[in-house]
């Protein structure tokens, strides 16, 4: 009984550690992630106010989470933490009142991937025009 109690521990030890082996190094993106169809570059209000709706470049991937940030043209950061895939109507709002030229940025992109792994995408950086 007490050698089956410890090749099931073992077990589970080896399990939890070829988990924590096939988990993602910080630093490297093996998935873009998009909002409106741009992953960089200039954006112009309207498409992003219609189109909030982050995507991974695998569809079957599932956004969870992420940060979205913003810069005012004065140099002033605001900070939001979101949950699911779509910009809430208090970023929304904020994105309405912001100048040309502000700076977005959503990054700590988490997405659960078919195997329920969860995994970071590539940020997000855009430049209202």
């Amino acid at each position: 009984m007490k050698k089956i109690i410890l090749l099931l521990g073992i077990i589970g030890i080896i399990l939890s550690m070829n988990g924590q082996a096939n988990a993602q190094k910080p630093g490297k993106y093996e998935h873009k992630a998009r909002v409106a169809g741009m992953s960089n570059g200039n954006i112009a209000k309207e498409l992003l106010l219609g189109n909030g709706t982050i995507e991974c470049d695998n569809p079957e991937f599932e956004i969870i989470y992420y940060s979205f940030s913003f810069i005012r043209e004065n140099g002033d950061l605001t900070v939001y933490s979101g949950r699911g895939n779509a910009l809430s109507e208090s970023m929304k709002a904020e994105i309405k009142g912001l100048e040309a030229g502000s700076k977005l940025v959503i990054d700590d992109i988490g997405a659960r991937t078919m195997g329920d792994k969860i995994i970071q995408l590539q940020p997000i950086v855009l430049l209202l025009n």
